[in-house]
């Protein structure tokens, strides 16, 4: 859904004004074949002529001014320029002159004229002159009485009694130039019809061209039929029962088994009065349940919502009330919280199997079928709902337009927040094709995405364009292809030509479909199908039963080629938002040229081409995507405003050459704030697609002559600055030099500006650019050195090394403090974990100078093969000796210990009592008490699984979030850390049983729950049993958070950690 980059002849035409030296660029309209002039004779007719004179002497002027006045209002009908230029010859020089004419009275569009042709006006500019052919515009008026040379795009010429309007094919085809002699006749009709009337600028269009733009531009008419998306999956799969559906991993479905599965979650919802129409929230993670669910709401007349399980509970909350769910089915691992207060929460897996059955639910093609939130401008997000009818329509589309075929399987790759996930599943469903599902895990690595479409003969895929780069880096670096995958569609940004010319040189033969919609319309409503290198990327051609048109701001129709906001209407118009009237109406509204239908605006600024294919030209207000995600630049303003010390912000978008677009924040305020200290503020509050990449603070923004921030003058600081705020040193070995080369070219910055110690992610690295860089250093550095090292000379030191590193050390910072830190915590995970399971905590406890150092246990790196895993002393002793690195002779020290963590927790605890430095406290998370015969049945457990079976109850466990689902390698990783660490741990606490007193430690220890987590129910009641650990045991007990509360009660965790600190000189309040 989204988006082709514009014709570099067309980017200049959303001019905001004249000023000197500015080009008014006339839109391209080109013919085939050769250049060739054109020109058109057009008679100006007697009763016109007579007309002009009169109004001429009735408004004081001349007929010269009219025709001018008519000339400006054609451009700006052409350009969308408020106050377009064009060259004036009146003797022996072309002049560039201008005046406004948006919004004007036809009176005031002559009394501008009137004062250019003059000379120097107070209410127009004339802007220089040059000798003719010389002349630094692209359109000639010429009024002068020999007539005049020039070789502007378009020449107009204006006699006593003809209109000549003059190009060349290459620029302007003959029938374009006839339009514009058209438009120019209109518009002097017009004038002297009634000079007090508001210049418009559909009425400068004849019927023919309007019925044009109506009718035949719009995509074809095919009738939907009265069966919805449900009903026609279930038919297909009554015919066609026992063929794939659906895969995940190494499960898969069949029609006939889905559609039972999907008949079981639909007959539970009637069951408990589902009404047609009514929102069903599913928290789920992909995979098969998801899908039965999803298929299950609408073939029981509901409307499906997606909720991120790895949402926070508050906005989990938040979207539910505002939905007004009053059911929620939820996968594996979801734990119902707050949230679930006066709702029906049902496992879908508590579903499935249960032999329930429930016919397809009827429904009309307007009974609401999905709601899907998206960004808001005002930092609330706004729900989005849509109808069967346009979400039947876009389905059919895409196996038209992707040519899908029964048997066929098409890779469902996107998030299920992202509205394309659901034709990635049902479409296929809707022809006999199967659904595969591709876990996050497996796209963040393009070897294995590679894989994974080659082995599941994958034959139609979707990536954003930004992806898309990756995997062409893959496919152009060495051998092997995509296997059986025939066409490839690209959604959700801008598609670079030069991306498609590559794609074409790797996959010849290979259909390359760029896409293009919006959330509000059903998804995608135009496709641009490319089969050869040779085809320019448009948007394409609007795909079936949906109508396009170009709007400029009064809603007119504009003229073929002139840029204007792109607007739709017909079956893909979704309802409009969720509980937002106003919203609603502002982009919602009637189509004023097709009686009895909704029209979104859709905020993007495009243009016909011949041909009738769409070209996008930009966004009209401050709404982008950043990799595939659409942002409101004013969400994010809005966090910026609320940060304490900042006194006015904004933030601007830079695309930079050869990557997509980026975030770049600018804030006035306290000298206290730096740029990193805002950009970790706002990355508290706001996703991480929606955090700016660079953040510079200035004394004072620059201001439009009206008084607003000028964001075109901040574009171009952003551009200039790139990530300079601070000190900048080269680099200064080889290797130094070689590698930041490296990351010039995936990070998209400029060379110059990469300094020896200087940090990957500062720079704006991201999950894609780290892959980048991996292919682009050929397996010089692995994914784990890439983050333990991401400051240039660190990591440029590891390759210097030319030999197995040593041992990597166990302590990770996971954040910096601006002072000395008051405190450090030092982390251990649960089982299988890492140290990301605590960067939401660390970055909580940054802002009150608590340092957070995390252990990143050996044998857990997910890059590598299973390794040497640690025992509980060795783990104790090696982080004890690392310590000495990090911490003063009187540095307060406390630990956390997270489930399995809680052993070397311990451990580490007594050797420092035994060197006389002790913890100051010790917090042992998610644990409880057990009996030797439960750590016994535990060991038992754990033991007759395999690795695979064991990353499943990871993710249903919703813990181990660097994993979405596993391959085989990662598998072996996971699952051997996983077995070793709960062995380990209950090995520990089995002797804690035993001995208490050999384990008693100096500090007090805080026992931490969540009062949802069934992994430690009854902890208060067993607290006795480890009486003996420490003279001070206390439980604390949180109101929610599940088994990892570090994560998803960060805020939480961190006021529990700050009561054991010690009180910093300038105290600050947690809020």
């Amino acid at each position: 859904m989204y988006l082709s980059s514009p014709d570099p002849a067309s980017e200049r035409v959303a001019s905001t004004g004249p000023s000197p030296g500015v080009v008014t660029a006339v839109p391209r309209w080109p013919a085939p074949g050769p250049a060739v002039p054109v020109d058109c004779h057009r008679e100006v007719p007697a009763p016109l002529r007579h007309r002009l004179g009169a109004t001429a002497d009735a408004l004081g002027t001349t007929v010269d001014a009219l025709v001018l006045a008519a000339h400006l209002a054609v451009l700006r009908a052409l350009t969308a320029e408020p106050a377009p230029v064009t060259g004036l010859v009146t003797g022996a020089a072309v002049r560039a002159v201008s005046s406004e004419v948006a919004g004007r009275r036809w009176t005031e569009v002559v009394s501008g004229a009137t004062e250019v042709r003059g000379g120097t006006p107070p209410g127009g500019q004339a802007l220089g002159g040059a000798p003719r052919g010389e002349q630094p515009v692209e359109t000639v008026l010429d009024l002068s009485p020999e007539g005049a040379r020039h070789e502007a795009v378009l020449g107009v010429r204006f006699t006593a009694g003809t209109l000549t309007v003059t190009s060349r094919s290459d620029l302007l085809s003959a029938d374009a130039v006839a339009r514009i002699a058209g438009y120019h006749l209109a518009a002097a009709r017009l004038l002297c019809a009634d000079p007090d009337a508001v210049h418009r600028v559909e009425d400068l269009l004849d019927e023919p061209e309007i019925r044009h733009q109506l009718d035949e531009l719009s995509g074809p008419r095919v009738p939907l039929g009265d069966r919805m998306t449900a009903q026609l999956i279930a038919e297909r799969a009554a015919r066609e029962p026992d063929e794939v559906a659906v895969s995940h991993r190494d499960r898969s479905w069949t029609h006939g088994e889905l559609d039972a599965r999907s008949a079981e979650v639909a007959a539970a919802l009637l069951e408990r009065g589902q009404a047609v129409g009514e929102i069903v929230a599913v928290v789920a993670d992909r995979g098969l349940g998801w899908a039965a669910a999803v298929l299950g709401v609408l073939r029981a007349g509901g409307a499906y919502l997606p909720v991120d399980p790895g949402a926070t509970a508050g906005r989990i909350a938040s979207v539910l009330d505002r939905a007004g769910c009053r059911v929620v089915l939820t996968g594996p691992g979801v734990e119902p919280g707050a949230w679930a207060a006066g709702r029906a929460v049902l496992p879908i897996d508590g579903l499935l199997g249960t032999g329930a059955h429930a016919d397809p639910v009827p429904v009309s093609p307007d009974a609401l079928a999905y709601v899907y939130f998206t960004s808001g401008s005002t930092g609330t997000p706004k729900g989005v709902m849509c109808e069967h009818g346009g979400l039947l329509n876009h389905l059919l589309a895409k196996i038209a337009d992707m040519e899908l075929v029964a048997g066929e399987v098409v890779a469902q790759t996107a998030a299920q927040s992202f509205d394309i996930s659901l034709w990635q599943l049902l479409a296929p469903l809707l022809c006999g094709g199967s659904s595969r599902i591709v876990d996050t895990e497996v796209l963040l690595d393009a070897d294995a995405l590679v894989e994974e479409l080659t082995t599941g003969r994958v034959r139609v895929a979707q990536l954003v364009p930004s992806y898309f780069e990756v995997l062409l880096a893959r496919l152009e670096s060495g051998p092997g292809g995509l296997g059986a995958v025939r066409a490839l569609s690209v959604t959700g940004e801008v598609l670079r030509p030069d991306l498609a010319r590559r794609w074409f040189a790797c996959c010849p033969g290979t259909t390359l479909v760029n896409a293009y919609g919006a959330t509000e319309l059903s998804d995608d409503t135009t496709h641009a199908v490319l089969r050869h290198a040779d085809e320019q990327v448009t948007l394409g051609r609007p795909v079936r039963n949906v109508d396009v048109s170009i709007l400029d701001d009064t809603k007119s129709l504009l003229p073929l080629g002139a840029p204007g906001e792109i607007a739709f209407s017909g079956v893909c118009v979704g309802r409009g938002y969720l509980d937002d009237e106003e919203q609603t109406a502002r982009a919602f509204i009637p189509d004023p040229h097709r009686p009895d239908r909704r029209l979104y605006r859709t905020g993007d600024i495009g243009r016909w081409l011949p041909g009738g294919r769409l070209e996008f030209l930009g966004r009209r207000d401050e709404q982008i995507r950043v990799r595939g995600v659409r942002v409101e630049i004013g969400e994010i303003e809005h966090r910026l405003a609320g940060i304490d010390g900042v006194t006015s912000g904004a933030v601007v978008v830079d695309s930079g050459a050869g990557r997509g677009p980026i975030l770049v924040a600018f804030f006035t305020g306290s000298a206290a704030l730096d740029g990193g200290a805002v950009r970790a503020r706002l990355s508290e509050q706001l996703p991480d697609q929606l955090v700016p990449t660079y953040v510079h603070r200035l004394d004072r923004l620059p201001l439009t002559a009206n008084g607003k921030i000028d964001k075109v003058v901040l574009a171009t600081v952003a551009a200039t600055l790139g990530h300079a705020d601070g000190p900048y040193a080269a680099p200064v070995t080889p290797t130094e030099r070689a590698l930041a080369t490296a990351w010039a070219e995936v990070l998209h910055v400029p060379l110059e500006r990469i300094g020896h110690a200087d940090h990957f992610f500062r720079l704006g690295g991201t999950s894609l650019s780290v892959v980048r860089l991996l292919l682009r250093l050929d397996g010089l550095v692995s994914l784990r050195q890439v983050l333990a090292h991401p400051v240039l000379s660190e990591l440029a030191a590891v390759i210097d090394e030319q030999r197995p590193p040593p041992a990597p050390p166990l302590l990770h910072q996971l954040s910096d403090v601006d002072h000395e830190p008051v405190a450090t915590l030092v982390c251990f995970p649960h089982a299988g974990g890492n140290s990301v399971n605590f960067h939401e905590l660390a970055r909580e406890l940054r802002a009150h100078r608590v340092r957070v150092l995390a252990v990143e246990l050996p044998g857990h790196d997910l890059d590598a093969e299973p390794g040497q895993l640690a025992e509980v002393p060795a783990i104790a002793e090696a982080v004890r000796a690392e310590l000495r690195t990090h911490l003063g002779a009187d540095d307060p020290l406390l630990l956390w210990g997270h489930s399995s963590g809680a052993a070397p927790a311990l451990a580490l605890a007594r050797l420092l009592d035994h060197d006389g430095e002790p913890a100051r406290r010790v917090f042992l998370g998610a644990v409880r008490p057990s009996t030797d015969s439960e750590l016994r049945a535990e060991d038992v457990r754990v033991a007759a699984l395999d690795e695979r079976d064991l990353v499943t109850a990871m993710l249903e466990d919703s813990g181990y979030i660097e994993v979405d689902g596993g391959s085989p390698r990662r598998a072996r990783v996971v699952g051997a850390a996983y077995r070793h660490d709960v062995r380990g741990a209950n090995r520990f606490f089995r002797d804690v049983l035993r001995a208490p007193g050999a384990h008693r430690v100096a500090a007090p220890v805080d026992i931490v729950v969540a009062a949802d987590d069934p992994h430690t129910a009854g902890a208060r009641e067993r607290l006795p049993a480890w009486a003996g650990l420490s003279d001070v045991l206390t439980l604390r007990e949180l109101p929610e958070g599940g088994h990892y509360f570090p994560s998803s009660r960060a805020a939480e965790v961190a006021r529990i950690v700050l009561g054991a600190c010690p009180r910093p000189t300038s105290p600050r309040s947690l809020v």
